[in-house]
């Protein structure tokens, strides 16, 4: 799967573009909504789960996901608890140097996937605080979804 044009620096604006003030669970679920409405819109076929902590705040599974996103989540969200950034940033950082994330990480395949999909929920003050995640759709689109998402709700929330 390739990751088309996308550079660290992009992706690494991206996560500084998303870092709020605070993002409490009810902050979690509006994510989620955003997130639920944009793809039923688009009638995509994912799972949407938005996590603070080790708590799932949000989770929604729309037709034609299946447990098997659920396992992708999984995986991409350890990637993000182990690196600290977004998924697919992690895994253009090692395409950067002309590694792949399966043979140069030393992570174990079943359990870490740096594929598009999950994203760090960044507190201004206490760092990461939860992952958003998206899986169903091909890497690239699960991470602009997230984007998509997140992008809206910030807008929401600028106008309180």
């Amino acid at each position: 799967m390739t990751t088309g044009d996308l550079s660290t620096k992009q992706l690494l604006t991206q996560e500084e573009r998303f870092i709020f003030e605070s993002f409490t669970n009810e902050d979690a679920i509006s994510l989620g909504q955003q997130l639920l409405n944009i793809a039923l819109l688009q009638k995509a076929p994912v799972i949407i789960q938005v996590r603070i902590g080790e708590l799932t705040i949000f989770y929604t599974a729309l037709t034609g996901s299946s447990s098997k996103n659920e396992w992708w989540i999984n995986r991409k969200c350890r990637v993000v608890e182990k690196f600290g950034h977004s998924s697919i940033y992690v895994r253009v950082m090692f395409e950067e140097k002309d590694q792949t994330f399966e043979e140069h990480s030393g992570l174990e395949e079943e359990l870490y996937a740096a594929h598009g999909g999950a994203f760090p929920i960044v507190d201004r003050n206490q760092g990461r605080v939860g992952i958003v995640a998206v899986s169903g759709l091909p890497q690239v689109q699960d991470h602009e979804l997230i984007i998509e998402g997140l992008t809206r709700f910030s807008e929401l929330n600028s106008k309180k």
